[in-house]
């Protein structure tokens, strides 16, 4: 049989393409977590001045925002 079409493949060959792409998928979501573990949470940085709701503020037409 003709495996040079995907629609006329047999079986067999869309089972390899199947595990092929799992493969791969595999190795990428590997790839991406060991990324993930050696980044250091220490060097995220924060922009901006910390802001904190502490104090009640009255805006006009009586809403109440803290």
């Amino acid at each position: 049989m003709n495996n040079h079409s995907l629609i006329s493949a047999s079986g067999n060959t869309h089972a390899k393409i199947a595990a092929l792409g799992l493969a791969v998928s595999l190795v990428f979501v590997a790839v991406i977590s060991a990324a993930g573990v050696t980044r250091s949470e220490s060097t995220a940085r924060t922009y901006g001045p910390v802001v904190k709701a502490t104090t009640i503020t009255n805006v006009a037409g009586g809403a109440t925002v803290r």
